[in-house]
């Protein structure tokens, strides 16, 4: 039964987005020249509100299609230049188009200072799209992320990401300059709920995957550069699923000096969790809020606002478990009984006020006070009585077999604990300038952090195999491992940055060249950090379809909690920050193919690591050692194709390999060789465990012939399998793989705008989407868990991400 619901997903999906015949289109073309008519290669044009869209040439030429209805908005940006929005009444309009984009040079009460060059390490991402991203985790915008180049992922339940060798801890966020953070003692997937980022908030999204600059602050692998809308009318949209529900409002006062955007969010991922192996009752209920203010009090002075709540909480009462694995040869089956429960609360608030001030058209001045607060709580009881069993002996028979025809090789009781809280507060303020000096842009902050952090832990496992306690003693009682601590912390940091943005005229062509350094002090180890960085960006005069890029410099990982704690329970006064110095080499070639426009961009890339703190993974619990006792390299190159693969809509495609190494210091072990003398051995360079070699993305949209209000969007994921050791044991022995993460969502979407405004609706586009997660039902591996026979064998049984699961969502906005 279950093969031949496979074949029918394959043939619907083979049938459904495979469609690529010619539509009754408008051709749109024109060119995009500066104040005097000089070619703007790389600018982007798209519809506005709509999902076509091209870039440029080297002549500053565009060309493509769409099935826009007529008259739409048309709109031109370029870094450093101005947007320019444009409405097209007619064909023959749509087909001699002239945007003239003049540079970024405006007063307050329009356009900020910007700069030229500020994109130089940066992808646009067109945060529309997480309407149409088929993705089970809720319209959380990392589901875009996850598809960008050098980004690599192997669980649709949580929104983090690894970026080129890097883990969880090392990625960005910043939302209208303030930096993010997110919750500390999250253990799995299904706790995470919904990512701060509300997609309905956002007028722009950026994202590095590394070689970012100054201006980012002390962290190793990626920005995600986020900006929230300053509204200029009353709008809003309602979006609801089997996941949860969403929906925002925004609006402007008359002279738009006051504008106000707020949104709330609903998730449960309850129905996703029903797929798991292990069945119980789950009742996860994620709920946030927020809201982004501006309000300009004179041409010269601006006040801004950013507000945001959240609660999670997460109840899970298991009642059993079955899985099977092992080979064909060697098949065995995990059961097990539950009793208890776990209950988990995580409630977070943020609150951040800015305030501008720009004198004159080339300076501008602005200070930002923010606070954050976190409140975490995980407790559980749980215990588990599980049965290990053969399914078939060595030989293909089944002597002494049990009522159900298998042997059981293993029994035991397991049972977990835990009372784990966590308090913490970070406060800041800061001060920034921008400067435009002619042809430079010159940038500075000066910023100072306080973190409180208080945190109780209590939390053990205890496993009794066959009636003896494991490990194994005849005087006491062991545990499997425990954990317990009571610690406060109080630190504060000091941080600035210094950047200039200018352009370099050549023979051959221009560089465009952000050059900076950063400076972090923390008062906890008395530690003084200095980071230069620089960015260099070429268009050459020969081939203007081309541009070649250079970064380098150092980037420092500053403890901020976690990395603090070591396995003992205690804080290691002596931390320090992990150092990696970085080069990245890319290439992006713009071409032409089947009369359309594609974009073609390549990076390598290295960083040389130092000060490194190892870690474990389980799930998305990330446990440092607490040590800089490792070092290690990280290098691989990236493949990205972005274009029209079918008229009017873009797709992409992603390709990395890399490969990420670790050397412990001081980890060894003694080896006794046949005669009985002892050698010490060194292991010398391991895996990471995030050292994901090979991944593939690809996001795909398509449309029925004759029919563009139907349309098809496909998101592949392909990851190669991560290291993976025994539970608290040597990070040497975490040499193992899992097996590659792979998964296909497949979403159809019908647009109901134009039924629903023949009944002269305020509705500016509804549609309706069927989504198919997982289609072909693959089981993925997250984790493991460990159970021993009764001859002390050690087995790993996979612990199983969600299955095939149908989702209906209806969107609408007004």
């Amino acid at each position: 039964m279950k093969n031949n619901l496979n074949q029918l997903y394959t043939l619907l999906f083979l049938l459904l987005s495979c469609s690529t015949l010619a539509q009754n289109q408008i051709k749109i073309e024109g060119i995009v020249t500066d104040s005097i008519n000089q070619a703007i290669p790389f600018a982007n044009i798209s519809i506005v509100d709509g999902r076509a869209g091209s870039v440029s040439d080297n002549k500053g030429q565009f060309s493509f299609s769409a099935t826009q209805a007529l008259p739409f908005q048309l709109q031109a940006s370029s870094i450093g230049y101005q947007t320019i929005t444009i409405t097209v009444k007619n064909e023959q309009q749509a087909k001699n188009i002239h945007f003239k984009l003049s540079e970024k040079q405006e007063s307050l009460g329009q356009v900020d200072v910007e700069g030229q060059i500020t994109d130089q390490s940066f992808n646009k991402i067109d945060h529309k799209l997480i309407d149409r991203l088929p993705d089970a985790g809720g319209g959380n915008i990392e589901g875009l992320v996850k598809s960008q180049m050098g980004v690599s992922s192997n669980n649709e339940l949580s929104s983090q990401y690894r970026v080129r060798g890097g883990n969880y801890d090392e990625n960005l966020v910043y939302v209208n300059d303030i930096e993010i953070y997110r919750p500390f003692l999250i253990r799995s997937g299904q706790q995470e709920g919904l990512s701060f980022v509300n997609p309905n908030l956002i007028s722009s999204l950026k994202f590095s995957p590394g070689g970012f600059e100054a201006q980012y602050g002390d962290k190793m692998s990626s920005v995600l550069d986020v900006r929230y809308k300053k509204p200029k009318a009353v709008q809003g949209s309602v979006s609801a699923s089997f996941l949860g529900a969403s929906g925002h409002i925004e609006g402007s006062s008359k002279d738009e000096r006051f504008t106000a955007i707020s949104g709330v969010r609903y998730k449960t991922n309850q129905y996703l969790l029903g797929t798991l192996d292990v069945s119980g009752d789950y009742n996860p209920s994620f709920f946030d809020a927020q809201t982004f203010l501006t309000y300009r009090l004179s041409d010269k002075w601006q006040l801004e606002a950013l507000g945001y709540y959240s609660q999670n909480n997460y109840s899970f009462e298991p009642v059993d478990r079955e899985t099977s694995f092992g080979t064909i040869n060697e098949a065995k089956k995990l059961k097990i009984y539950f009793e208890g429960q776990e209950k988990d609360l995580f409630q977070t608030g943020l609150g951040a006020v800015s305030l501008k001030f720009m004198p004159n058209s080339n300076n501008q001045y602005k200070i930002t006070a923010m606070g954050y607060r976190t409140y975490e709580e995980v407790t559980y009881d749980i215990m588990g009585q599980y049965w290990l069993q053969n399914i078939e002996n060595p030989d293909g028979t089944t002597s002494n077999p049990q009522e159900d025809g298998v042997q059981n090789i293993g029994v035991g009781t397991n049972l977990e604990h835990a009372r784990n809280d966590l308090f913490g507060i970070i406060q800041n303020v800061s001060f920034q300038g921008k400067h435009q000096l002619n042809k430079h842009l010159l940038s500075w902050q000066v910023k100072y952090q306080h973190e409180y952090f208080k945190d109780y832990i209590n939390e053990w496992e205890m496993r009794d195999s066959a009636g003896y306690s494991l490990p194994y003693s005849d005087k006491e009682v062991k545990f499997v491992y425990s954990y317990n601590a009571d610690l406060k912390t109080s630190s504060n940091r000091l941080t600035s940055y210094l950047q200039d943005e200018f352009k370099l005229n050549t023979t051959n062509g221009y560089i465009l060249i952000n050059a900076g350094i950063r400076a972090n002090y923390w008062d906890f180890n008395n530690e003084l950090l200095i980071s230069p960085r620089v960015n260099l960006l070429f268009y050459p005069n020969t081939n203007k379809t081309t541009r070649y890029r250079l970064a380098g410099g150092v980037y420092y990982q500053s403890p901020l909690y976690r990395e603090m704690r070591t396995p003992e329970g205690s804080i290691n006064e002596n931390i320090k920050s992990q150092k990696s110095i970085q080069l990245v080499a890319g290439i992006d070639h713009l071409f032409e193919a089947m009369n359309r426009e594609f974009k073609f961009t390549s990076e390598a890339y290295y960083k040389h690591m130092t000060n490194l703190n190892p870690y474990q993974v389980d799930n998305v619990r990330i446990r440092y050692s607490g040590e800089n006792n490792a070092k290690g390299y990280a290098t691989g190159i990236d493949f990205k194709l972005h274009g029209e693969f079918v008229k009017g809509v873009e797709s992409w495609a992603n390709l990395s390999i890399m490969k990420t190494e670790e050397d412990i210091l001081d980890d060894y072990y003694i080896e006794t060789d046949e005669e009985g003398n002892e050698n010490i051995v060194y292991p010398g360079y391991i895996p990471r465990p995030s050292d994901q070699r090979v991944s593939f993305s690809l996001f795909f949209q398509d449309y029925l012939p004759n029919n563009p209000s139907f349309r098809v969007n496909l998101n592949l994921i392909f990851a190669t399998g991560l290291p993976f050791g025994p539970p608290q044991s040597p990070r040497y022995l975490a040499t193992n793989r899992m097996p590659a993460y792979r998964r296909v969502d497949i979403g159809f979407s019908k647009d109901l705008t134009k039924w629903i405004n023949k009944k002269n609706t305020i509705v500016k586009d509804c549609w309706i989407g069927l989504e198919v997660f997982n289609l072909f039902d693959i089981s993925n591996t997250i984790s493991y868990y460990w159970v021993r026979d009764i001859h002390n064998r050690q087995y790993a049984v996979p612990n199983y991400l969600t299955s095939r699961r149908i989702n209906l969502k209806l969107t609408t906005y007004f």
